[in-house]
């Protein structure tokens, strides 16, 4: 596929993205709410491979899951919405964390499955690369 369609398609998923993000954003407490219109919150999965990890958006409530913790861990995060991405941030028992959600498409390199974005998950100092989709 040209990448002249690319270009056109991004905008309009960017767009959709951030409608669906931008109808509360909270940068200075620990709760931040992102309701779309229709009154549900962000849902993103967001995952990499070696390490294993997957992060399950919900709103400003992310489920941190690995090898090691397959039930999850909830974490609260704060929400920003750019022009170009999605970052939830917070902190973990005193541990910094940050999941980046871009726009842009992605392969996973194990199963070759192909996602709408890619993902930066970032704990404690230790950030690892993946990608995400939308919903829950």
């Amino acid at each position: 596929m040209p990448k002249i369609v690319f270009a056109p398609l991004a905008a309009v998923f960017l767009a959709l993205l951030l409608t669906a993000c931008s109808q509360h954003v909270t940068s200075t407490t620990g709760s931040a709410s992102s309701s779309a219109s229709n009154g549900t919150a962000a849902q993103f999965i967001a995952r990499g491979n070696e390490p294993f990890w997957t992060v399950k958006v919900n709103g400003s409530t992310l489920t941190l899951i690995t090898p090691e913790n397959l039930g999850g861990k909830q974490l609260n995060a704060l929400q920003s919405v750019s022009t170009d991405s999605l970052k939830f941030t917070g902190q973990d028992q005193g541990h910094a964390f940050t999941l980046l959600i871009v726009p842009g498409t992605c392969t996973d390199s194990m199963s070759d499955e192909v996602f709408s974005y890619t993902s930066t998950w970032t704990y404690a100092g230790d950030s690892n690369t993946g990608c995400a989709a939308s919903g829950g």
